[in-house]
């Protein structure tokens, strides 16, 4: 009898154990990002096709990026086509801190190039706060720090890896 207690003692502790670290690893995996390269301590670029490609003075400070979902139903229009969201679509989200090392207050238009591990580009951006497909605005006085956020719809967890640009030339007032 005793043995058996002992025995008992050892193995619900055990189950028990075994069970938190199992929802822990089930959580942690539908909630993880990919090991995908983030971009810090850069200056941002302009797509290759807008102004050359040209350095601009918005610094990178650091950026992130996780799997997640809308919070919220909308839709947009643009050049490349109308897109809906429903909350609740999956998506990929990239945000992050820019620093205005211009001498003005300026709107910065951030935009970005998403890859899977195919080497497929996966767009459009699709940012609930964005006024059009694309492309994230945030306003950020010179010499301060603000903050960006990206999303695009996309249901995989496959991102490989993603490059930030500025996608207008900054400007006083936001972009279209």
């Amino acid at each position: 009898m005793n043995r058996k207690r002992k025995l008992i003692s050892i193995a619900v502790p055990l189950f028990f154990l075994f069970l938190i670290l199992s929802i822990y690893y089930v959580w942690n995996q539908s909630t993880a990002s990919p090991s995908v390269q983030l971009k810090n301590e850069i200056y941002l670029h302009f797509p290759s096709n807008y102004q050359g490609g040209a350095e601009t003075k918005a610094y990178l400070i650091n950026s992130q990026l996780y799997y997640g979902v809308y919070n919220e139903n909308f839709s947009r229009s643009g050049a490349t086509g109308d897109y809906s969201v429903n909350k609740g679509d999956p998506c990929i989200i990239i945000n992050g801190t820019i620093r205005n090392d211009y001498d003005t207050d300026y709107y910065f238009a951030i935009t970005a190039n998403v890859y899977n591990t195919a080497g497929e580009k996966i767009e459009p951006i699709l940012t609930i706060n964005s006024p059009q497909p694309g492309f994230a605005v945030t306003q950020i006085n010179n010499s301060s720090t603000g903050f960006f956020e990206l999303q695009l719809k996309y249901a995989a967890k496959d991102v490989s890896n993603y490059d930030l640009f500025i996608a207008y030339e900054p400007s006083e007032i936001p972009p279209p």
